[in-house]
């Protein structure tokens, strides 16, 4: 477990300084230099209770450094102190686990995404919480994209890539755990190129990528925030985008589906979850914090820093919708790939 604090803005600033982050070491925002937002709904609030953004993953990790953005800017809309704790461990489903059994009053939230709020929940066996009751959907946050990398020794064309774990007819990849994201789309990818996948999963993307610079995976599929640093350093190759579109980021890499993969994506999103059965009051008011955060144009600077896109809910019932769709859409593909998936 750790609780640390982020005081830059910059994507580059922003890796260097998590990955000689120490864990452990504590200092949440505080209220005192903050001005409360007194427009906003915050009567729900303990006055002596802080806060707590919970990730299920370390510190450095692409849903650490939005968690830290979020909290940054509800200390100041609130007035209070905001923490971010770290609980990373089996695909973001150990911090996920403990929110969705936190108490319910609206001091306990979590730094979801695709993995934690849908893909684990469904893949892993047994089931470590239902995607669906286990959670008070608050608002989505933005959306970011997964890049397919490989260690700069690898392939340098996404074609030779390809070709390579064709003719090796083998793939190892790293995940940041069972169910998350990286998992799903490399056990596709793998299966796609009729080759023989090896899942190598990790406490988090900063140790997964660690190995991936050292070449002993082949490759990982990465959430685009977390591995600037590695690109910018050549440290590791970028060769594909796993969504529908190119990114405007690294609009120099082409989409998996243009390489003649279409079923290999994954649109990333990050989203805000409370526990389960949180009131609506509860919801609605931590909703309209959220997206007044959102409009916030420093957030929005740091967000794209992290490369990620706004993408805000317009209320807290249409985001727990679009989950619905999510965990639908979802559960069909894992069902469909059966025993094979929770294999590799």
């Amino acid at each position: 477990m750790s609780r640390t604090f982020i005081s830059t803005v910059n994507r580059r600033q922003w890796l260097q300084w998590s990955l000689t982050a120490t864990a452990g070491a504590a200092a949440p925002w505080l209220a005192g230099n903050a001005v409360a937002d007194t427009a906003l709904p915050q009567d729900f609030l303990t006055a002596t209770k802080p806060i707590t953004i919970v990730v299920g993953g370390p510190a450095g990790g692409a849903t650490d450094g939005v968690a830290r953005v979020l909290a940054q800017t509800f200390s100041s809309q609130l007035g209070r102190e905001v923490i971010v704790e770290n609980k990373p461990g089996a695909g973001g489903t150990i911090g996920s686990k403990y929110v969705s059994v936190a108490k319910n009053d609206g001091h306990t939230l979590l730094l979801g995404h695709i993995g934690t709020n849908v893909l684990s929940p469904l893949m892993q066996t047994p089931k470590p919480y239902d995607p669906v009751s286990g959670f008070t959907p608050i608002g989505q946050i933005g959306n970011t994209a997964s890049v397919l990398l490989v260690p700069a020794t690898g392939p340098s064309t996404l074609q030779e890539a390809l070709a390579l774990w064709k003719q090796k007819g083998r793939l190892s990849y790293a995940s940041t755990g069972l169910g998350s994201g990286a998992h799903l789309l490399g056990h596709l990818l793998a299966d796609r190129l009729h080759a023989q996948g090896l899942h190598v999963p990790y406490r988090g993307s900063p140790f997964a990528l660690q190995d991936l610079v050292g070449g002993r995976v082949d490759a990982m599929f990465a959430t685009a925030g977390a591995v600037g640093a590695y690109i910018d350093s050549k440290k590791l190759v970028p060769l594909a985008v796993a969504s529908a579109a190119r990114s405007s980021y690294y609009p120099q890499l082409p989409t998996l589906r243009e390489a003649g993969l279409p079923d290999v994506s994954n649109e990333g999103w990050f989203g805000l979850f409370a526990s389960a059965h949180t009131s609506e009051k509860i919801a609605k008011a931590w909703h309209a914090h959220l997206n007044t955060a959102l409009r916030q144009p420093q957030v929005v600077q740091q967000l794209q820093g992290l490369i990620v896109d706004i993408a805000a809910s317009a209320s807290q019932s249409q985001y727990a919708q679009f989950m619905e769709r999510e965990i639908s859409h979802w559960s069909r593909v894992v069902a469909q790939l059966g025993d094979a998936l929770k294999a590799t």
